[in-house]
């Protein structure tokens, strides 16, 4: 076996590896467009490596041609890998010329199968055999040419859309815009270059060399592997930042939120207490008599620990909305979360007169949450709601709470508020981080939402009610248990 099988043989176990890897990041995550195409080039570079093995050792004019033929498709599969890759990694690049290259190529690979001995020549009349790589190899000899140069132009067009690619992104001045460029013209367009002229050179018979494109795809496949692993690496301290930072904001956003609830949390437990001491000075006066009535008095004590019961579930609520944690899924009843929730803000609705209604679907199935963070969604929800409604006359504060099952098993949650509503080019920017349309907002009460309800696997939305029907509608979907 000759250095240049064993070598192409190497490189073929090489390519086939990173595309493995590489796949399975991809499937990991489904939006990675980038490491899926990558595992393209990685393919077309393995039945490139065959192809040019096979060419390289061909006995015959007949068999190098057979040969060629079959090496239009995995640069067919190489090319178009390479123009998305562009597009995928630099975020931009003409889709009309990126199209035209590819049907261009399909034109040539179709031609190719049709006619005889393939598309680049209309004859092939012997092999010349030069010293490459300290053996003896195959390269065209005296050749008619057929439509070599229409395969020429595709990779021109090529070089032309990498190079205008690069440019546009250059010109959008991002931090990672020079970054990626660099990464496109070592990895992509530095491959090009060197090996479009070689490989033109050789198949019109010009010069006697051998047709090798494959060490540049390997060294696009190797460069690639390392930025991308690179980038894997940076991503996943950048994630576990965000993360950090995320707690760090929906912290701040239970302790915003129970702020705004100061007065109407001090009434709950002003209640409680206050039965508590009222029922301590009838005990009092009851201990007094000579003669105690013992079943008052046992009822006293009744009322006292009822009272005070009362009290350890306001200071139980408040302890969890306020405490710092990271989301625990767990099997949740909904509408239990939506009473809890209603609760902590019905003396506030009672003092501004606000009329919040529940529509609860009956029986509605589990759904897999944190209690504590879906409560902090629904409580910002509801308080974005009063303040909606607060400029409304008195008789119109109306704020709905609705639930129910949606058709793809997933539960979903609106509140429905009666308030002036939300223009319309605002609709899609209120979850914005520092967007908002109170005077005293600060604008992260939805973006927290936001964040919590896709780290639940859901999605959070707002809309313009009807017409007919004043208001915005803010609804979220959970999965079920």
């Amino acid at each position: 076996m000759g250095l240049v099988t064993i070598l192409w043989s190497m490189g073929a176990a090489a390519a086939l590896t990173l595309a493995f890897v590489c796949g399975l990041a991809g499937l990991g995550e489904r939006r990675d467009q980038v490491r899926l195409i990558f595992v393209l080039i990685a393919l077309g570079a393995v039945f490139g490596m065959r192809c040019e093995i096979g060419m390289l050792h061909a006995a015959t004019a007949a068999e190098y041609a057979e040969w060629l033929r079959w090496y239009h498709l995995p640069v067919f599969f190489v090319i178009v890998g390479y123009l998305f890759l562009v597009r995928s990694y630099l975020g931009t690049g003409r889709l009309a010329l990126a199209w035209t290259i590819v049907a261009l190529r399909v034109v040539i690979l179709v031609i190719n199968f049709l006619v005889h001995p393939n598309f680049n020549w209309f004859a092939i009349e012997n092999l010349r055999h030069v010293s490459f790589l300290g053996e003896w190899v195959s390269v065209p000899g005296d050749v008619v040419v057929r439509w070599q140069g229409v395969s020429t132009v595709s990779l021109l067009l090529m070089i032309v859309y990498v190079t205008d690619a690069c440019i546009a992104r250059l010109r959008k001045a991002d931090p990672d815009s020079k970054r990626r460029v660099r990464t496109i013209v070592f990895c992509v367009a530095v491959p090009m270059i060197c090996v479009i002229p070689l490989t033109q050179l050789a198949l019109l018979g010009i010069v006697p060399i051998p047709v090798c494109a494959a060490p540049w795809f390997l060294f696009t496949l190797f460069t690639m592997a390392f930025q991308l692993g690179w980038e894997v690496t940076k991503s996943q301290h950048t994630r576990q930042e965000v993360t950090e930072l995320r707690g760090e904001l929906a912290q701040l956003g239970r302790v915003s939120a129970l702020g705004q609830l100061a007065s109407a949390l001090a009434h709950e437990l002003a209640q409680p207490l206050t039965a508590i001491r009222g029922n301590i000075e009838a005990a009092r006066i009851y201990l007094q008599a000579d003669e105690p009535d013992v079943s008052e008095l046992r009822a006293i004590v009744s009322d006292i620990s009822n009272s005070d019961t009362r009290a350890e579930e306001v200071i139980a609520r408040i302890r969890s909305l306020i405490r710092r944690r990271s989301i625990e899924m767990q099997p949740m009843a909904l509408d239990e979360v939506v009473k809890d929730v209603i609760s902590l803000t019905h003396r506030e609705a009672v003092t501004k007169h606000f009329a919040v209604d529940c529509i609860l679907q009956p029986k509605l199935p589990l759904v897999a949450g944190d209690r504590v963070h879906i409560s902090q969604v629904l409580l910002n929800l509801l308080l974005n709601g009063m303040d909606a409604v607060e400029s409304c006359p008195g008789d119109a504060r109306r704020i709905v709470i609705e639930t129910h099952t949606m058709q793809a098993g997933d539960v979903e949650v609106a509140v429905l508020d009666s308030g002036p509503g939300i223009p319309g080019e605002f609709v899609e920017k209120v979850f914005d981080p520092f967007f908002t349309t109170k005077p005293g907002g600060i604008g992260m009460g939805l973006a927290i939402s936001r964040t919590i309800i896709e780290a639940h696997g859901g999605r959070i939305w707002a809309e313009r009610n009807p017409a007919a029907r004043a208001g915005a509608t803010f609804r979220f979907t959970l999965r079920p248990a």
